[in-house]
């Protein structure tokens, strides 16, 4: 499998994934269930969907590079990539899923640019993997940067997770860079740090 030595096979499959793209998946036809939606957050998935559609039509390349422990590891620009896989992993900052409604206290306040920064912390005891996330709007409502940290906790392993986003303002598509910083500390072994960065060329 083409750069699966970017990463080490057995940890961090979610940067595999937004490392490898979609090429080691396959469509089965069948449409994936409608899962019913909230109006808690910005709707982050609708904004990745349409970016999504309108990068594969632009046939848009991205720059991506690897760093372990924040060391360069590799860099390599994609000509083809599968735009719904790729920013699949940034679906996670989702909290409009009814399961997550009203475990979150909201913060908003205007910036220095007049953007509108609204920001979401999971209240103490919720039931959620997300512990916070936070969207930067425009005066039009679009958005200009998403970030969030998503931890997930079990017997085997600790893994923490840092999404950011960020987009320009106007039409389709508006996505500039993105970023996973990942933290993952195993059963008996010592954590480490991989972070994949995306950045559309035009």
């Amino acid at each position: 499998m083409p750069f699966r030595f970017w990463v080490k096979k057995s940890t961090f499959v979610l940067v595999s994934a937004l490392l490898l793209g979609t090429g080691a998946c396959q469509d089965d036809g069948k449409a994936a269930p409608e899962v019913p939606r909230t109006q808690q957050a910005y709707d982050v998935v609708s904004f990745l969907d349409q970016e999504a559609n309108a990068l594969t039509a632009k046939k848009a390349a991205v720059r991506k590079t690897v760093s372990k422990e924040g060391k360069v590891n590799e860099e390599k620009i994609f000509t083809s990539l599968n735009w719904t896989e790729e920013l699949a992993p940034f679906a996670d900052a989702d909290i409009n899923k009814p399961a997550l409604k009203g475990l979150f206290d909201e913060q908003t306040f205007t910036n220095a640019q007049g953007q509108q920064v609204r920001t979401y912390k999971a209240k103490e005891d919720a039931s959620t993997n997300v512990q916070e996330v936070t969207y930067v709007l425009d005066a039009q409502g679009q958005l200009m940067q998403l970030d969030a940290v998503i931890v997930q906790e079990n017997m085997m392993f600790n893994t923490k997770k840092l999404l950011h986003l960020e987009a320009q303002a106007g039409p389709s598509p508006r996505l500039l860079r993105y970023r996973l910083d990942e933290t993952q500390k195993l059963l008996l072994v010592g954590a480490e740090r991989y972070t994949v960065t995306g950045e559309v060329t035009p």
